[in-house]
């Protein structure tokens, strides 16, 4: 048996390697890619599991080394059970998979949206491969929703101060601009008051 055979050998007899399927929508599967089941119990032991749709298993990905938890994907298929199309093809470049005698249309998940938790959409790439991509549509609508800034107590009580000192712009003789007078009718009390508030207030 040549080496490199022999290796693969002996690793899938020590792992158990499977496709990492995000999402389902019908005919079309969402790819993250392969990697190999992690956490306790042996191969066999987790291959009935999977046998069983037990899916409960964190996976270490081939690409990146990242290891994906259970809610992180839908499901998980016995890599030797997939068969790619085109025949021979490498799994990044495959268009459809067969599973169980079923065939899905393939849509490749990047990195990026491994652990995204929202809905997947389609995007076509110049080489007309199917890759997903995030649907934000929620997220904008929500965003959306919500509703106005309302005005706190301490800003509002900002803007009253600021109103009660600031008063009006208005020309004088020279056309330089000024601020009215308070009028001579106020009381003294309120008056210095209003000196207060114009030196505890911020320099704008």
């Amino acid at each position: 048996m040549p080496l490199r055979s022999l290796r693969n050998h002996l690793f899938k007899q020590r792992h158990v390697e499977v496709l990492v399927i995000k999402q389902i929508d019908g005919e079309l599967v969402h790819v993250c890619g392969a990697g190999v089941l992690e956490g306790a119990g042996s191969v066999s032991h987790k291959r009935r599991e999977l046998m069983h749709d037990n899916h409960a298993f964190p996976v270490r990905m081939h690409d990146g080394n990242q290891v994906l938890e259970p809610n992180d994907f839908n499901r998980l298929v016995l890599l030797e059970d997939v068969t790619l199309h085109p025949a021979g093809c490498r799994l990044k470049e495959a268009i459809s998979l067969e599973v169980s005698g079923h065939r899905y249309r393939v849509a490749h998940t990047p990195m990026r949206c491994w652990r995204f938790t929202g809905h997947l959409i389609l995007e076509r790439t110049p080489q007309g491969m199917l890759l997903s991509t995030e649907d934000m549509t929620m997220i904008r609508a929500k965003a959306h929703r919500q509703p106005n800034v309302c005005i706190t107590p301490s800003s509002s009580e900002r803007i009253h101060k600021a109103s009660s000192w600031r008063g009006i712009a208005t020309k004088n003789h020279d056309g330089l601009r000024s601020v009215n007078a308070p009028s001579r009718s106020m009381n003294n009390q309120t008056a210095e008051r209003q000196v207060r508030e114009l030196e505890l207030e911020p320099k704008y």
